[in-house]
């Protein structure tokens, strides 16, 4: 039978055994149990076994919104004011009070960790000789976002107010972004709730805007940011003609984050073994024993065995990881005349694909006095509403009951020509714009909304993003799924291009080049060099040492080599936007690619059969050598960088076996094929 070691003594072998079943032996079993379960239960149920709270300390990543609320008081009545903001639908309800301030801004790393440790913010407020600030109220939206334990995102603001009795010149604000939280965040999952704008831009009622509305919808989140210790310095004695100036420095401090619960199973095992423990130790000292290791071990297995099936208990309520959105997001980011339109198309006529081209023309054309980076933000935030399907956002542009007609372009999406947007074709036709104005031009705008709804991909071409960063607020939001496409094409031949449509441009110029409304013609070629930039700054900011969430999302595409072998680089298209090819598109698009001759000036915006080798080509047949050379003073960063050559003389110029476009092995410009060592 087998025997159980009660004691022993040091002695010279001295030991009690016992029967496994006697007395002796569940009497010192049943004082092992009440020396170990009691702590255990004890400390369980008095709150102490779990870690329940905790802080951590790391730097927001934070970006401002391009969004700005601005009222300033010019005297005691109450229609004595200046106002202004970035929301076009506030702007309309200012009438006489509407003044628009010159703004400029400046983010700086200064440790160069890759997050933006403060914000420079400039405002100069042009008033006339009469007039005279008594106070200011001033919103700046932020988009603050948390990675390390809590991943939480939202939409946050600064308020800045100060007045004075004394007519002001200038107002200094020097303060911290703090992070003030009614509730800790989550360890685990994803936290967007307050996602969402800080003001509603598209509102058309005048409460929406109205100070003490934001700020107190704003306090009832429980998860804020507060601009303190901003030490407002007001100064006086403002000259004639003089503008109302702004300064202020918003710094984004390093937090300290309160979370509710442990981060995960070692740290939570940690705290629970050490209060075991604590608890455990008195008890058991009380109690001198000498127990075989088996013993011990077993009663460890237990004690370990219970602590694991607590907290697989308690993991279960914890919050799960949302999964990633369902639908592709896709931004086709090029310039004018670069092809654009093709491409779009090549997205449009593909059954599973909701494509707009260039919805932000909405912005620029109600807003043409603001330039383009003014602009950048509305533009970004009606992209963002509308690959969410919300076209209550061109409310603000178009505030009249329309018709899918209204829309910019509407006719050459292949969803809005089709259910169920209309019902003159179907999803897997190939439309034609011509036919589809005629039939489906008179059909309500909801249906917009309602078709998009509809696909699991949504597509939008934009040539109005001079900045890949601004689209960073887009890229980390986690309700979409956003990959961009930027084409390019050789610069000489955008600029022949854009000669075919000098009037249609001269809008878009002027906002380009900042000249408050006034149309431009580009003959200095001062447009081409911003959108030569451009296209330096998003090829550069995508492929050195770019920001993990672009890994996978950017692909680079240079329009002579789609031209070249399109249906093989359409596949890499489609493959990166998780679509397949169909032979229906297949067909099409040999059609579309193998026209004659390269295109009518009339046909400068349509899309029509063509050799797409041919236009390609054109510019060297048509542009001057002088202009050529102009365009290359200009472009030759961007000409060198996207990989063509540039041109010595006319012969080089008239002798088209020259191939000017650098050969590149396939995929060259996505991300996946960077290498940050080389």
């Amino acid at each position: 039978m087998a025997q159980l070691e009660l004691f022993s003594h040091p002695g010279p072998g001295v030991r009690y055994r016992a029967g496994l079943c006697s007395t002796a032996a569940l009497g010192l079993l049943l004082l092992w149990a009440l020396t170990y379960l009691p702590p255990l239960l004890v400390a369980y149920r008095s709150q102490g076994l779990w870690l329940k709270q905790s802080t951590y300390m790391e730097q927001p990543t934070v970006q401002f919104q391009y969004e700005v609320l601005l009222v300033a008081m010019t005297g005691a009545d109450p229609g004595s004011f200046l106002a202004w903001s970035t929301f076009p639908a506030f702007n309309r309800l200012q009438e006489d009070q509407l003044r628009v301030p010159l703004i400029s801004t400046r983010e700086e790393d200064k440790n160069h960790d890759g997050k933006m440790d403060q914000l420079h913010f400039k405002l100069e407020l042009p008033l006339q000789s009469t007039e005279q600030v008594l106070a200011v109220q001033l919103i700046l939206t932020f988009s603050y976002q948390l990675h390390r334990m809590s991943t939480f995102v939202m939409q946050s603001m600064a308020f800045i107010q100060s007045s004075s009795p004394i007519p002001g010149s200038q107002l200094y604000v020097n303060g911290d972004l703090k992070l003030h939280q009614k509730q800790s965040l989550s360890h685990c999952g994803v936290d967007i709730r307050y996602n969402v704008s800080v003001i509603n831009g598209t509102s058309p009622f005048a409460s929406d805007y109205d100070l003490t509305n934001i700020i107190a919808a704003y306090q009832d989140r429980n998860v804020t940011t507060v601009l303190s210790d901003s030490n407002p310095v007001w100064l006086v004695g403002r000259a004639a003609d003089v503008p109302f100036v702004i300064n202020a420095t918003i710094r984004f401090p390093v937090e300290v984050i309160l979370y509710p619960l442990a981060p995960g199973f070692w740290e939570m095992i940690k705290f629970a073994w050490i209060q075991y423990c604590i608890s455990c130790f008195p008890s058991a000292s009380m109690v001198r024993l000498r127990i075989s290791s088996t013993i011990v071990v077993v009663f460890l297995m237990i004690q370990t065995g219970f602590l694991l099936f607590m907290y697989a208990r308690r993991s279960s309520f914890m919050p799960q990881s949302e999964e990633k959105p369902s639908r592709v997001h896709i931004l086709i980011l090029s310039s004018w005349r670069s092809g654009s339109s093709f491409v779009g198309q090549l997205f449009s006529q593909h059954p599973d694909v909701f494509y707009l081209m260039e919805p932000a023309w909405h912005v620029w054309v109600t807003m043409y006095q603001n330039s383009a980076k003014v602009l950048h933000m509305a533009v970004r935030d009606l992209v963002r509403s509308v690959f969410k399907c919300d076209m209550s956002v061109f409310d603000a542009y178009m505030p009249w009951k329309r018709n899918l007609s209204d829309l910019f372009q509407w006719a050459v999406s292949r969803a809005l020509c089709s259910a169920p947007a209309c019902d003159s074709f179907q999803r897997t036709d190939i439309t034609n714009e011509m036919a589809c104005k005629t039939l489906c031009g008179k059909y309500p705008f909801s249906k917009v909304e309602e078709a998009c709804k509809t696909y699991s991909h949504i597509v939008l071409k934009e040539v109005r993003f001079f900045d890949l960063t601004v689209l960073y607020p887009l890229l980390t939001d986690l309700s979409l799924n956003l990959k961009i496409i930027h084409l390019v094409r050789d610069p000489r031949a955008v600029a022949k291009s854009r000669e075919q449509s000098v009037k249609a441009l001269a809008r878009d110029n002027g906002i380009v080049l900042s000249t408050n409304g006034s149309k431009v013609e580009d003959s200095k070629y001062k447009v081409m060099q911003e959108i030569c930039r451009s296209h330096v700054q998003i090829y550069e900011t995508a492929t050195q040492k770019p920001p993990r969430f672009l890994k996978d999302r950017y692909l680079m595409i240079r329009f002579e080599d789609l031209v070249q072998d399109p249906l093989s680089e359409i596949r890499d298209m489609y493959k990166f936007a998780d679509l397949r090819l169909t032979p229906k598109l297949e067909s099409w698009i040999y059609n579309i690619t193998h026209g004659q001759g390269p295109g009518k000036k009339r046909e400068a915006f349509k899309i029509t059969s063509r050799d797409a080798v041919n236009v390609s080509q054109a510019w060297r047949n048509i542009l001057s050598f002088h202009k050529i050379k102009k365009v290359q003073e200009v472009c030759k960063g961007a000409i060198n960088m996207l990989g063509y050559k540039l041109l010595d003389s006319e012969k080089e110029q008239k002798d088209l076996s020259l191939d000017l476009v650098v050969p590149r092995r396939r995929n060259q410009f996505s991300w996946s094929s960077f290498n940050p060592k080389n």
